[in-house]
């Protein structure tokens, strides 16, 4: 191999951070925890960015309307109604994830990628608010009465237009079309894991407090709905990679990659481009799409999981 040639290898950007392939439902969720583990700062900091003031109105409306005062949760916590109340609890976090989730989401799809570079936060917000209106659309105001799923993915990654355009799917339109494809896999886990974490959570922490009522209520209004939100971020990372999963299953979306890819090499290789891997074709997760124009690659080799 010329030195060059080497050069090239190094340069070459289509090592995405991820291999693109189908992975079965086990694999993925093993996946998930490689990725935060990986990415954890970064993850954090988008996912945290709104998840904080979610979190302080969710404690204060669960305060005053949910589970009252001290007394009044002492009082109901060996009534059945506590159950129904931590259902609401999760019901409500739930219907938030997607939009919490979603600045970490439109991360994800810019580093899959382009890992071999520094994504700028500047970046990752502008272009997630350019998108806020659909995002508060579908996943704010008419979220509890929307079905479907992978809609903060579609929004933030293919880019689809609020109204149908010449050749493109709207929103809606897209996810709809999820329900004919795989992204429906049995999901019932998490909550699954928010019933054992609150049994073991709220069994220990009366023999750490001495105060049971002072514990009570911390675990109600704060100590719960903070292990849901952290639960929630692990699913934000899981729903992106299942919606990757989804797009190759039904779409065959790594064969579509592996053209471009192909296609990309070849013109490097005609002279096109400039020597050396300095062009790169910036792909986006767009359906049927590539992203005009020529961006600057940074030196650098990626790994894959």
């Amino acid at each position: 191999m010329t030195n060059d040639e080497g050069k090239r290898e190094n340069n070459d950007w289509t090592r995405q951070a991820i291999a693109v392939r189908k992975r079965s439902t086990a694999e993925t969720r093993d996946l998930a925890f490689v990725v935060i583990g990986k990415e954890f700062k970064n993850l954090a900091f988008y996912f945290v960015v709104l998840a904080a003031p979610f979190f302080l109105i969710d404690a204060l409306f669960f305060a005053l309307f949910v589970f009252g005062g001290p007394s009044d949760i002492a009082k109901t916590c060996d009534d059945v109604s506590i159950f129904w109340q931590i259902c609401f609890v999760y019901a409500v976090i739930a219907l938030e994830t997607a939009f919490v989730g979603s600045l970490a989401t439109r991360y994800l799809g810019v580093w899959l990628f382009e890992s071999e570079r520094k994504i700028g936060r500047r970046e990752i917000v502008a272009s997630w608010l350019e998108r806020l209106p659909q995002l508060f659309y579908y996943l704010v105001l008419t979220r509890p009465f929307r079905r479907g799923t992978f809609y903060a993915e579609t929004i933030l990654l293919e880019r689809t237009p609020f109204r149908k355009k010449a050749g493109r799917y709207s929103t809606a339109e897209r996810v709809r079309s999820f329900r004919r494809g795989v992204a429906f896999e049995p999901n019932f886990w998490p909550a699954l894991a928010a019933t054992a974490g609150y049994l073991t959570i709220g069994s220990l922490g009366p023999t750490l407090i001495a105060t049971e009522e002072v514990w009570i209520t911390a675990f109600h209004w704060a100590i719960f709905p903070a292990f849901l939100f952290g639960l929630r971020f692990y699913v934000v990372v899981l729903d992106f990679l299942r919606y990757i999963n989804y797009r190759i299953a039904a779409e065959g979306w790594d064969l579509d990659l592996a053209f471009k890819v192909e296609r990309a090499k070849l013109a490097v290789d005609e002279g096109r481009w400039r020597d050396g891997g300095k062009g790169a074709l910036s792909l986006t997760l767009t359906l049927g799409e590539e992203k005009k124009g020529v961006a600057d690659a940074q030196t650098g080799e990626t790994g894959e999981i």
